[in-house]
């Protein structure tokens, strides 16, 4: 669980560092504002309690059950621990087992774990679609190569409504027993957004709190990665560069990957915060201090729940092989 995970992200530091060069990164070291650290851990702290209120807020739409507040804490914590590479669909195989284990089906758990995905980026797309307008009307120096495919987001969502629509959702949701793993693919997806369809119609009194969550959580992660960079002195990054930069290197989130993505986000992040202009050297050292609050911290209460993540696991076991007889 931690040895892959480790070499993984010390694989991509280090060919990083060599492209960066010792000196270099010696230099950008030397002088540090560990003020910021501050802002690094009370960001992922506000971030982690988003996601708590999502992942209870998504369990619970049409009439799913309602996990508790320790019980959605446990799989929060486990999923973005890095056991989750134990599984090949990363943390949230834990949002699935804990649905299971909680009294909701097969394909009920499967499309409430998809709406939660959707639930991500339908928070942080349009976000970094307006920070991409923001930086095309302001004229920034920034690679219309990172912003124009954030332009996607808007037929994306049209053929999204489209899809969900309630006349269509019912027919593409459902499928035959015998159907193939892309037939069946399709419909759990079509499911997942259609739950995530009726979270976002729904008046802000029932759902309202997983959106608001989810936003906290992209707000948080976020504030942490800005008080990394700020951590080796001021970034001179406008708000809406680092959006597109974040998000960018996060279009696979750290939930979606196993092992939280080790080794994929430092690589991704650091290009994609150097290629909205942030000096090379200093964008992979503010990852560096990032992923040690946003992925290795976060390992501390994993191992904490563990044995109640074991648990879930056995739990989950025997409702799957109760489900098959």
């Amino acid at each position: 669980m931690l040895v892959v995970p480790t070499a993984l992200a010390l694989g991509a530091i280090a060919g990083l560092a060599d492209l960066a060069g010792g000196e270099r990164i010696d230099r950008a070291a030397r002088h540090l504002h560990p003020a910021w650290l501050v802002l690094c851990f009370f960001g992922e702290l506000v971030a982690y309690a988003g996601y708590v209120l999502a992942v209870r807020d998504t369990a619970k739409v049409d009439q799913g059950p309602k996990l508790s507040f320790g019980h959605s804490i446990q799989a929060v914590i486990g999923g973005f621990g890095v056991f989750a590479a134990t599984r090949t669909s990363g943390g949230f195989a834990v949002d699935y087992w804990a649905l299971r284990t909680a009294g909701e089906d097969r394909e009920g758990a499967v499309a409430r774990v998809l709406a939660l995905g959707a639930l991500e980026y339908a928070v942080l797309a349009p976000a970094a679609l307006c920070a991409a307008i923001a930086i095309l009307v302001d004229g920034e120096d920034i690679s219309l190569g990172l912003t124009l495919p954030w332009l996607a987001v808007i037929p994306g969502a049209l053929v999204a409504i489209w899809l969900t629509s309630p006349k269509r959702a019912d027919r593409y949701a459902t499928h035959s027993p015998g159907a193939g793993r892309i037939r069946e693919g399709f419909a759990h997806s079509v499911a997942g957004l259609s739950m995530l369809r009726r979270m976002l119609v729904a008046p802000p009194r029932e759902h309202g709190l997983g959106l608001l969550g989810t936003a906290a959580y992209w707000a948080g992660d976020i504030a942490c990665l800005w008080g990394a960079l700020q951590f080796f002195g001021n970034p001179r990054l406008s708000i809406p560069a680092l959006i597109i930069g974040y998000a960018t290197g996060y279009v696979l989130t750290r939930r979606s990957l196993p092992a939280g993505g080790a080794g994929v986000v430092e690589i991704a992040l650091t290009f994609a915060l150097h290629w909205v202009g942030f000096p090379f050297v200093r964008a992979l050292l503010g990852v560096v201090v990032y992923r040690l609050f946003n992925l290795w911290l976060p390992i501390v209460p994993a191992l904490a729940v563990l044995p109640d993540i074991d648990e879930l696991r056995r739990d989950f076991d025997q409702a799957e092989r109760e489900a098959e007889t």
